[in-house]
């Protein structure tokens, strides 16, 4: 064997073992909680408030270094058109003026506003991390409902196949009874047109599977369909759902801290606006250093406290207080109208829950009873004693039946998952108590 067909050989496992891995991947089945994992690594929102909440930490430390003491050093070079009768003392005769200066300040005064300033970006920052955490939970949600879709699509397919197949049996055997003499024609064109409607509406249910699949991959932040393993849920029916959330006005939520934190900050707003109708007081002191020379002689140092008192700004002190405080009044507006929408939202889902939970019983036995006819409708189809319609309308509740049930179940696990992005401790199993 020849030095090249070693590398030929060599290539061509390599790009295999790449291409089969490739395939694995792009077919992969993930979980409900494998979604969850990559939608927190890759969803735009979550990243951005990350970058967000170093942004404000940023400002927070800004704030921070307004109260801490300012030194600054300062280096210039002068040349004058002709010697100047105050310098003449310091350089003789000579048009250069070097000049280099040390200085300290420290506002020993503002009238709270950097407090002020520094508690707003703290409170601010508190905000966006709890505006993190509203958008994570909201990404579960969203990534749970595209997921949950997503399966009640998948399992309309599958229901949709199994009744394509039954209609497929069904037809061979009209045919059969229909050669035999002991059907019509009528009997195989019934099963014939709804076999060719069951088909079209097969390849719809296709199409919708792949949206969903889209759509989900979009929830996680990616661009392409994402494969899920085909479940159905389990239903514990001694869950239980607590109102502790209600009575204690949904504390712990992250939605309604977010707007909490909004509200301090705009007190602290207004304690900075306030701040500037009073007084600034500041120590300060220089060194400085200047001649004609690069490395300037004649020191001189000053050590002193200034005062900058607001007389008159046109009313616009004034009016930034005034703005703030009706700011105020908006978020605490905004605060009360999502405490009312956690309530609802909550609420909604426990009825939801309880109503599906409840009905969860009669609809499976109903599941069970329309088997049973469903099989029963076949056995006297294929012995001639009863017609296709009767048959079609035992598929039909059969079909029907099936799909309630699912869908019962995936309702109940989206309520779940909305309780859950609300108060997720407010699910539990509740304890019989003998």
């Amino acid at each position: 064997m020849t030095e090249n067909n070693k590398k030929i050989i060599i290539f061509l496992m390599v790009t295999a073992v790449v291409c089969s891995h490739f395939l694995f991947a792009q077919n992969k089945i993930l979980s409900l909680e494998e979604c969850l994992n990559i939608s927190e690594k890759n969803n735009p929102e979550l990243i951005a408030q990350q970058y967000k909440i170093k942004e404000m930490s940023y400002k927070y430390y800004q704030d921070i270094s307004n109260i801490l003491p300012q030194i600054d050093a300062n280096l210039s070079y002068l040349r004058y058109d002709w010697e100047l009768p105050s310098k003449k003392a310091l350089f003789g005769v000579s048009l250069d003026d070097y000049y280099a200066e040390l200085s300290l300040k420290q506002v020993l005064f503002g009238g709270g506003k950097n407090i002020a300033k520094i508690k707003s970006s703290q409170t601010t920052l508190e905000a966006e991390k709890q505006k993190y955490e509203q958008l994570r939970r909201a990404t579960h949600l969203s990534v749970k409902k595209a997921y949950y879709e997503l399966l009640r699509a998948k399992f309309a397919l599958e229901t949709q196949e199994k009744l394509i197949e039954k209609l497929k049996e069904q037809y061979n055997i009209a045919q059969l009874l229909y050669n035999s003499g002991k059907t019509t024609n009528l009997d195989v064109l019934k099963i014939q047109t709804q076999l060719a409607s069951a088909e079209d509406v097969l390849d719809n249910l296709k199409n919708l599977v792949y949206t969903k699949s889209l759509l989900l991959g979009q929830t996680m932040g990616i661009n392409e369909p994402v494969e899920i393993k085909l479940f159905l849920p389990q239903i514990d029916e001694k869950i239980k759902i607590n109102t502790f959330c209600v009575d204690n006005g949904f504390i712990d939520n992250p939605e309604l801290k977010y707007i909490d934190s909004l509200v301090n900050k705009a007190k602290y707003d207004i304690s900075a606006e306030i701040g500037d109708a009073f007084p600034t007081i500041s120590f300060r002191a220089s060194e400085f250093w200047e001649d004609k020379v690069f490395f300037p002689d004649h020191k001189n140092w000053y050590i002193g406290v200034g005062l900058n008192m607001p007389i008159f700004h046109g009313g616009a002190i004034i009016s930034r207080i005034n703005q703030a405080k009706y700011k105020k009044m908006q978020v605490i507006e905004t605060q009360k109208q999502v405490k009312l929408n956690l309530t609802v939202r909550f609420q909604s889902a426990r009825a939801t829950i309880i109503d599906k939970l409840n009905r969860l019983k009669t609809i499976k036995k109903v599941l069970d009873l329309s088997k049973e006819t469903l099989t029963t409708a076949e056995l006297k189809y294929n012995a001639g004693k009863i017609t296709a319609t009767e048959l079609l309308d035992a598929q039909t509740m059969w079909l029907n039946s099936e799909l309630n049930y699912i869908n019962n179940i995936i309702d109940c696990e989206i309520s779940l998952s909305e309780i859950e992005y609300i108060c997720p401790k407010a699910v539990s199993l509740e304890v019989n108590n003998k």
